[in-house]
């Protein structure tokens, strides 16, 4: 029996038990409650199996069904041929964009073909393209209408000889309006054929155009950020789906060269604040009110009725999905419902709710809503949001809907006739869009992410002409399926299922003999510890930093900044320095603690990394800006005209509404369920801000009126700096001790169950020589003593026995591994943790999310970290109470106090232990011996 045999045959099991349970009594219920939930990887590391079982980095598994047609990073628009014989895919990720174009698509052997044809380059053939494709003519007589997003076109492009016939700038003055800046997205042709309707998101627009004339014929506002768009068969109605909130602006008086005097030190206000509704003054300077989030113009659907030839006209404005503030079994909506896509058969319309799992169903004759298809995963992660409904496409009758359902890595299959969900079929990684072949037997569907990105270096390891970025080398694929009927679907869904969650009544980890710190499953008993220390860093993998690691599956030859090293500068010729620790706090943490060599980054880039960390999954919004700001062509202007280039939010490293989920982030369950918490330097990193070093306290100056979430605005230190490499770690350790002697040792408060804190330095930045960072690797060293630092401050404080730190980076994407890029660093550091053990089983961000949770006794936020293995394989039940104390950085590569001289700080050698400079591992061993005996002798 083969692989995938296997777990189809175990999927189908799971099914049957899921089945019956939906239909138990209240006693299955609890069962289902106390149920063990893992990634269905358990141990397996990542690994790219096109014809068998992929594993991807956050444990699920992919067996998409069908054949499997690999293209470019990041396909978010797909368009199908008339006569069915070509398929064209617009890959919008970590540049270069691209168009692929699939002849023969439902044949065995298709032809692939792109544009441009290099994989390093698009200068001069294609600057840049986003989501919106149509394609007109048959044979050989073929034209391609597509958006070109950040350069706000429309371009129209013969596919036989792939070349551009026209293109059609949107940035133009029209019925007596001059727009600009303008970011061109779906699009589609009307069903005569005569007029090309695109959406620009930042100018809340849609424009007609004429296809014989090939000129801009009409201009209708619509809500914030359109998304989707899609046109009745009678070509009378367009539908457009408005993904955005709010409407940003920059604060009254910004002015760029005065930017110190007309900027916010601060966020000015929290997320549904009276002030951020109203408006406020800070410090002298006006902040513009965003108003409330359910006004018409956010998260909704519009009707535009074309009857009068080019004057379009909105009809209509729906609010789909759940508002902002309703109740959802007890907890109050704190994100937009992100209606992202839509479809309709003249009757209906189908709106894709991406934050709420559901699709509204729109009476076209009304423009009303008439029912909410809710999308749900059996059994225990039923009312745990995570599907990401997506692409929509209906069959040629009309009788179902297929949904791209991102989250799962499946179609959804909805019966029309009754608005059930009939099950759903396992595809690729984030299925972004889908269509039906001509005779409706086939589904062909974009995965955006593929099978993964793989390894990016190590022995035997060729990435060609990819380099080793992630987003480069995660290429999209296609898969082309036959539609199962409603017998097969059941094994589809079983399959999909297992997939995604391994439930179970124990993990396979656990001795069974004791309780371990860490809960298996939410109230299962009070953990032994009761405060976490969540500490996030920046963009680094696990070979890295521990490919030397005695235990783990590392590549010595990657480890960059591990033992031995020979640091050279990049700008000075024949400076080296030779033999050096370059992270000598992390290898001994690693050693006395607990580390993992199967744990990845969910995320691809630092922007969505930054919202994995605080437990927030990147919606349809989230993925498709994101990748396209990392490849360059999405650009933030805080001064623009066109409103919506200040929601563009590039590689910044906090969370904007936008972003923000039904159930929220940490924060607001955090706070829901009555856990303190206190953050350090997460969160307020917004767009548009200035990183100078002189913004110590803060890190940025911010220009727009960005909120917080409330929670995170109430308890965020005001001293401890964001993400700015212009600021030291050591200044952030400086002020974090500040506060912990103030706050929290000095008795005036409580101290708090949970603390996140951000220590960036490892990012690296150019070589400032002046400022203490003679290398790249002293970024590094920074990086490391902070954390050492840190670990030293805890360590010693009356809080230590009862506290777990968990570190690790926001994303992997600085790097290279020898099993995959995503892979990264995990520590857990506690009394509790099993002193030099490296863990295998496969765990991820989410699983540092549902570790928190599980220690603090309170439910799963979302699917994510419900699936996602835990980390109580890095912990045992007896305690070592022994403090650490922090190791000595090399100070050939970094010297603190000078680093620290700029910010009026001092550093004091006599709190860290003297390392030696020339170290191997044996000798660490060695080390780490010696010190435990100076310790003991020191207790006595």
């Amino acid at each position: 029996m083969s692989v995938r045999q296997w777990i189809t045959s175990i999927s189908s099991c799971v099914l049957l038990v899921l089945a019956l349970c939906q239909c138990a009594t209240n006693t299955t219920r609890q069962t289902f409650k106390q149920a063990v939930l893992s990634a269905p990887s358990l141990t397996q590391y990542c690994r790219i199996s096109p014809n068998g079982v992929s594993v991807i980095p956050n444990g699920r598994l992919l067996t998409p069904r069908g054949q499997q047609i690999l293209i470019e990073p990041h396909p978010y628009g797909l368009a199908l041929s008339p006569d069915g014989e070509t398929v064209v895919t617009v890959n919008s990720g970590t540049g270069p964009f691209s168009f692929s174009i699939v002849r023969n698509p439902l044949d065995t052997s298709p032809r692939v073909q792109r544009i441009p044809e290099g994989v390093q380059t698009d200068e001069g053939v294609l600057n840049a393209c986003f989501m919106g494709l149509a394609i007109v003519g048959n044979g050989s007589k073929q034209l391609l209408y597509a958006s070109g997003g950040d350069d706000g076109t429309v371009m129209i492009w013969d596919l036989q000889t792939r070349t551009r016939l026209h293109t059609i700038d949107l940035n133009t003055s029209f019925r007596g309006r001059t727009w600009t800046d303008s970011y061109s997205g779906d699009l589609l042709l009307t069903p005569d054929g005569s007029r090309v309707y695109v959406v620009d998101q930042m100018n809340f627009r849609v424009v007609g155009i004429d296809t014989s004339t090939r000129e801009i014929v009409d201009v209708i506002p619509v809500g914030r950020y359109p998304f989707g768009i899609c046109c009745t068969p009678d070509g009378n109605k367009l539908y457009v789906a408005n993904i955005g909130l709010f409407e940003y602006s920059a604060v009254e008086g910004f002015d760029p060269k005065r930017f110190n005097e007309t900027t916010l030190k601060f966020p000015a206000f929290a997320y549904m604040s009276d002030e951020m509704i109203q408006g406020t003054v800070i410090d002298g300077i006006t902040v513009p009110g965003l108003g409330h989030p359910n006004v018409p113009e956010s998260v909704s659907v519009f009707a535009i009725d074309l009857g009068r030839k080019d004057h379009g006209k909105v009809v209509a404005k729906m609010k789909t999905g759940i508002l902002v503030g309703q109740r959802v079994e007890g907890i109050p909506a704190v994100g937009g419902s992100s209606p992202n896509s839509v479809v309709t058969d003249g009757k209906h319309v189908y709106v894709s709710n991406g934050t709420n799992d559901s699709i509204s169903v729109i009476d076209t004759a009304t423009d009303s809503v008439v029912d909410e298809i809710r999308l749900r995963m059996l059994g225990p992660l039923n009312r745990l949001r995570g599907m990401i409904p997506f692409g929509l496409a209906l069959a040629p009758q009309s009788e179902r809907l297929y949904v791209c359902e991102a989250g799962i890595n499946a179609v959804g299959v909805i019966d029309t006739r009754t608005n059930a969900v009939l099950g759903h079929i396992p595809v690729g990684w984030f299925p972004s869009k889908l269509a039906l072949s001509r005779d409706g037997t086939r589904l062909i569907v974009a995965n955006a992410k593929g099978f993964g990105a793989g390894p990016n270096g190590g022995p035997n390891v060729d990435i060609g002409e990819r380099g080793y970025n992630i987003g480069r080398l995660m290429r999209g694929s296609i898969s082309v399926l036959p539609i199962p009927n409603d017998s097969e679907l059941d094994t589809e869904t079983a399959q999909v299922i297992a997939n995604n969650v391994s439930i179970g009544i124990s993990r396979p980890w656990d001795t069974g003999e004791e309780r371990n710190p860490v809960p298996p499953y939410p109230g299962a008993y009070r953990s032994p510890i009761k405060y976490v220390v969540f500490i996030t860093k920046e963009n680094r993998t696990y070979d890295q930093v521990f490919g030397e690691l005695e235990g783990g599956r590392g590549e010595p030859s990657l480890a960059d900044f591990g033992f031995n090293r020979t640091v050279k500068s990049e700008l000075r010729e024949g400076e080296i320095v030779e033999g050096v620790n370059v992270m000598p706090n992390h290898q001994v943490l690693a050693r006395r603690f607990s580390a993992s060599d199967n744990f990845y980054c969910d995320s691809d880039h630092s922007a969505d990394g930054h919202r994995w960390l605080v437990g927030v999954y990147p919606g349809a919004w989230t993925e498709t800006s994101t990748s396209a700001s990392y490849g360059g062509r999405r650009r933030m202007i805080v001064q623009s005209t066109a409103p919506g280039r200040r929601g563009v939010t590039g590689a910044s490293g906090a969370i904007y509404p936008e972003d923000y989920l039904e159930a929220g982030s940490i924060w607001e369950h955090l706070d829901r369920h009555g856990v303190r918490f206190f953050n350090f330097g997460l969160g307020f990193e917004f767009a548009g801000s200035l990183e100078l070093q002189e913004y110590q306290y803060s890190g940025v100056q911010l220009p727009v009126n960005y909120p917080m979430p409330a929670q995170l605005f109430e308890n965020t230190s005001r001293l401890f700096p964001t993400y700015n490499m212009n600021i030291p770690d050591q200044f952030r350790v400086e002020m974090f001790e500040r506060e912990l002697n103030e706050r929290w040792l000095s008795g005036k408060e409580k101290f708090p169950n949970v603390i996140t804190m951000m220590l960036p330095a490892d990012h690296g930045q150019g070589e400032r020589l002046d400022a203490g960072y003679p290398y790249r690797e002293s970024y590094m060293a920074d990086n490391d003593l902070a954390l050492g630092r840190v670990v030293e401050l805890l360590s010693h404080t009356p809080y230590w026995d009862e506290m777990a730190i968990f570190v690790t980076e926001d994303d992997a994407q600085n790097g290279r591994d020898h099993v995959d890029s995503h892979r990264s660093l995990c520590l857990a550091i506690s009394p509790y943790a099993k002193s030099g053990h490296v863990s295998h089983v496969h765990t991820s961000i989410a699983s540092i999310i549902k570790t928190i949770s599980l220690i603090q006794g309170i439910p799963y936020l979302n699917q994510y970290d419900a699936a996602a293995s835990d980390l109580s394989d890095l912990f045992q039940t007896e305690p070592d109470l022994r403090p650490y104390n922090a190791v000595e950085v090399d100070k050939r590569i970094f010297d603190p106090a000078k680093a620290l001289d700029p910010m009026d700080a001092d550093f004091d050698w006599s709190s860290v232990n003297e390392y030696p400079v020339l170290d191997n591992p044996t000798d660490m061993r060695r080390w780490m011996k010696e010190d435990a005996e100076r310790r003991r002798e020191a207790e006595k």
